[in-house]
């Protein structure tokens, strides 16, 4: 195994335009909590090195590009987007690949956003998004050739029942990518403390371990074919998330204050030697 997911060749999308709905998008709060402020990509940047001058859209991206490089994405392929958020990363991957993508949500608000960037995209033929849970997936038994879930596993307190739901719905020999922020051991005093507010503005039950994760996939019926820890390539993110919000100041009883106050403390957060960042690849048997 390698711990440099970028080692390992990657599919790349054409360069084409952003979706005309991503041009035109204002910074309402709305927008603001869904991703305008980073161009819909509300997952973590993968820089190769120290001096690699990608932006945080670009290495967000990226990131994407390294997960579709793990699914054997091609024509005809049906893949799940478990966590799709407003879509981006779907619609990436469809276009790059020309596979079929399922995404599912929690979210109302983020499945709006998601088909309405499909729509702009003209990919509503072959991306589709709808409210669903992990835990309870819509799907028939065998129905992916691969699925992927970035950032999705912080939010799951269920893990081994959601684990357990995509890989039934699976078919033998396919992968399932997860990409996640990830707690490497446990914390104390202040640290602990940053960590629970972090988890509590973003939303997440708890921080996945790596124990944790292992036994999850297993008890799921997963083979582990990947499991590296790529922390130190996705930190820069955490910086570059608080200078995108930095701008956004809501007032003490807006809903989502505790979420923009949160990501001022996250180049805090990320530096925390406990915490890591975990790019794992799964095969169902």
């Amino acid at each position: 195994m390698t711990n440099d997911p970028a080692a390992h060749h990657a599919a790349t999308p054409p360069d084409v335009s952003r979706p005309a709905d991503e041009q035109t998008e204002t910074k309402t709060e709305t927008e603001t909590m869904n991703g305008a402020a980073v161009d819909g990509n509300i997952h973590v940047g993968y820089w190769d090195s120290d001096t690699d001058g990608r932006s945080l859209d670009q290495a967000t991206d990226h990131l994407t590009d390294l997960v579709a490089g793990r699914l054997a994405a091609a024509p005809g392929r049906r893949l799940l987007d478990v966590g799709c958020g407003t879509g981006r990363p779907a619609l990436r991957i469809a276009r790059a690949t020309g596979a079929r993508v399922s995404g599912i949500s929690v979210s109302d608000q983020d499945i709006g956003l998601a088909r309405t960037r499909a729509e702009a995209a003209a990919l509503t033929d072959q991306v589709d998004f709808r409210y669903a849970d992990a835990r309870a997936l819509p799907f028939e038994a065998a129905s992916f050739d691969g699925a992927w879930a970035i950032e999705s596993m912080m939010h799951i307190s269920e893990r081994t029942t959601a684990l357990t739901e995509i890989a039934r719905t699976l078919r033998p020999g396919s992968p399932l990518v997860i990409t996640d922020v990830l707690l490497r051991s446990p914390v104390t005093g202040d640290a602990a403390e940053l960590v629970r507010r972090t988890c509590r503005a973003f939303e997440s039950p708890s921080l996945p371990e790596p124990a944790e994760l292992r036994t999850a996939l297993d008890r799921a019926g997963l083979e582990v074919v990947e499991f590296d820890d790529i922390g130190e390539h996705v930190q820069r993110t955490y910086q570059a998330f608080a200078d995108a919000f930095d701008a956004v100041a809501p007032s003490v009883d807006d809903r989502h204050y505790e979420f923009f106050n949160s990501t001022r403390s996250l180049p805090q957060f990320g530096a925390l030697p406990q915490i890591g960042y975990v790019f794992l690849v799964a095969r169902r048997p």
